[in-house]
């Protein structure tokens, strides 16, 4: 399988003139993508590591072309560059009517095939029967506001307020993600409110390994 390296992944954030907050918030997801990546394949559950990393770092690659108007909200109040802003009206005008995945496989579909379809996947809430890797990149997405560890209930509450549809459409997808949720924990030995924790125990392991 062939995959773009760590730098040429963060290249595409300076080319792309990708925000700094959708940036930390890529960042955010690849750490707890991985982490949960890790663990499963310690319990024998078969699934390529470095597509999640890369996977989960790119997701949002493309996200300013879903973003119909730069203007603040109550969740975002952040200060779009000039760069980013003409990059923004670029990418509304290349691909109108595109969400991120889509744009994303278009871009990289020649050259990173199985990382293009993942992105595309990946950002779909339509797609059926996802594989392990989709599968730990979207519920890590879901886990992350910005760039903290939340619960799904208090994700699902900020998206359905900042992208609002009908309500039994939002349950389905809520169980869903329960569903995701239910089946990467039902191999682990700590549970989905342990997860921030974990995480932070995992790091302070590797920290102690680098200073012998």
């Amino acid at each position: 399988m062939k995959l773009p390296t760590e730098q040429q992944c963060l290249d595409y954030f300076t080319e792309y003139k990708v925000p700094k907050n959708i940036f930390n918030h890529c960042k955010k997801v690849r750490e707890v993508a991985s982490f949960l990546a890790q663990q499963l394949t310690k319990r024998g559950i078969s699934l390529h590591v470095e597509l999640v990393d890369r996977t989960a770092l790119l997701h949002d690659l493309f996200k300013m072309v879903t973003i119909k108007e730069l203007k603040p909200n109550k969740f975002h109040n952040y200060a779009f560059s000039e760069d980013e802003i003409i990059m923004w009206k670029k990418l509304r005008e290349q691909y109108p009517h595109k969400y991120e995945g889509e744009v994303a496989f278009i871009l990289f579909k020649d050259t990173y095939p199985d990382l293009a379809l993942a992105l595309r996947n990946v950002s779909n809430p339509r797609h059926e029967n996802p594989g392990w890797e989709e599968v730990v990149v979207h519920y890590a997405d879901w886990r992350i506001f910005q760039e903290k560890i939340v619960s799904l209930q208090e994700r699902l509450l900020y998206l359905q307020e900042m992208y609002p549809r009908d309500d039994a459409a939002w349950k389905r997808y809520e169980q869903k993600m329960k569903n995701q949720e239910d089946m990467i924990f039902s191999h682990l030995d700590f549970s989905p409110e342990e997860l921030k924790e974990a995480i932070e125990n995992g790091n302070e392991a590797i920290k102690e390994v680098m200073k012998q």
